[in-house]
Order: C-alpha cells, then structure tokens, then sequence
C-alpha cells in the first residue's frame, strides 16, 4: 500500500486540496469534505498550515464556481434546461435553488454550499438571473470560506480520533489514500443512483 510521509503531506496537502476541491465543482463526482477534514488533522498535528490551506480550498471552488457561473452568463437558460435534463436530481436543486433565490435574494449564494446538491447547480443558475457579479462572488467567497472552515476545523477538533483510525488502518495494511479512495467511489455510486432512481420510478409508472 501507498505510504504518505509528513513531507509529502507539507509539499502536497495545499495542491491535492485545491485539485480536488476544483474538480468537484467542476462536477466530478468527487467529495471534498474528506480530504478537508485530513486536511484539517494536519494542520491540527503541525503538518500543514491552516490559511494555506484554507486560501487553496477557496482558490478552488472559486474557479470551479466562475466556470459555471460564466457558463450561465453566456448560454443563459439554455444551460439551466440542459442540465436539468441530465437528471432528475439536477433539475430537482435548480428548481430549488431558484425559489430559495427569488425567497431571500443573494445570500441563498453561500448557504447553499451547505446543503447537499445545491452548491454544484447554484452558480450557473446565479449566472442566468439579475444578480451582479460582484455581489455574487462576495456571497459565493464567504460560503466557501465558512463551508471550507468547518471541515477543516472538524478535522482538526477530531485529529486524535483521525490519528488512531489511520494507525489502525495502518495495522492492516491499508492508508489514508486507500480510506479516500473509498469514500469517492460510495460517492460516485451515490451520485449515479440519485441520477437513475427516478427514472426508474417514472418507467414504473408507465408500465
């Protein structure tokens, strides 16, 4: 199995971080918060440095977000209905990103970081409607600092318990790689049955 030395965790931990977290707001069925919460054990044990850390998260997810957002200023609705096609999950978040939306106004920007499937669809319905840029990105920069925070703080306040499941992970051969490795493919299969059961449900009901 792959061993990963503090070194490498000092030389790597910002990149692996801002790689992954840009990927999944690209929508690659990746999840962020493991990573973060690794992330956050490392900076609890010395390894890695909280702003460092925390500045190549939000280099990330800005990234990620200006794509979609953009993507949403040029293509307009067309993008929104696209999607929307993709899955009823898709269609599902946009549809309740733009009540929250038209509800409370911008803010809706950074709680939806918070809330499972709205933070992928949020930033290129932003980029359909009214909504500054500006205002935008202000709102988008503090969900993403706050939402990047809480997992890393989490990592940090559970680095004890993080630093025994390792070593007893270690005792059998297996390593932190491994432990991500696992978590990603869950959330893929996750994501590709979100994607699916619906339909499943709609034939069903034709039959």
């Amino acid at each position: 199995m792959i061993q990963i030395p503090p070194s490498a965790i000092v030389q790597w931990g910002g990149a692996a971080v801002f790689a992954n977290v840009l990927l999944t707001r690209l929508g690659v069925p990746l999840p962020s918060a493991p990573l973060l919460v690794f992330a956050g054990s490392a900076v609890a044990s010395g390894r890695l440095s909280f702003a460092h850390v925390l500045f190549a998260a939000l280099c990330g997810a800005l990234l990620g977000d200006s794509v979609w957002f953009s993507a949403g200023r040029i293509y307009g609705r067309r993008l929104v209905a696209a999607l929307s096609r993709r899955s009823y999950a898709v269609d599902s978040g946009m549809r309740t990103t733009g009540e929250l939306f038209e509800r409370h106004g911008a803010p809706i920007v950074a709680v939806s970081k918070f809330v499972p499937g709205l933070g992928l669809v949020t930033p290129p319905l932003m980029g359909t409607t009214q909504i500054a840029a500006l205002a935008f990105f202000c709102w988008d920069t503090a969900g993403i600092v706050a939402w990047a925070s809480f997992w890393l703080l989490g990592g940090a306040l559970f680095e004890r318990q993080l630093g025994i499941a390792v070593r007893a992970l270690e005792s059998h051969g297996a390593t932190v790689v491994d432990v991500l490795a696992a978590a990603a493919l869950l959330y893929c299969i996750y994501r590709l049955m979100r994607r699916r059961q619906p339909r499943s449900h709609q034939g069903d009901g034709g039959a």
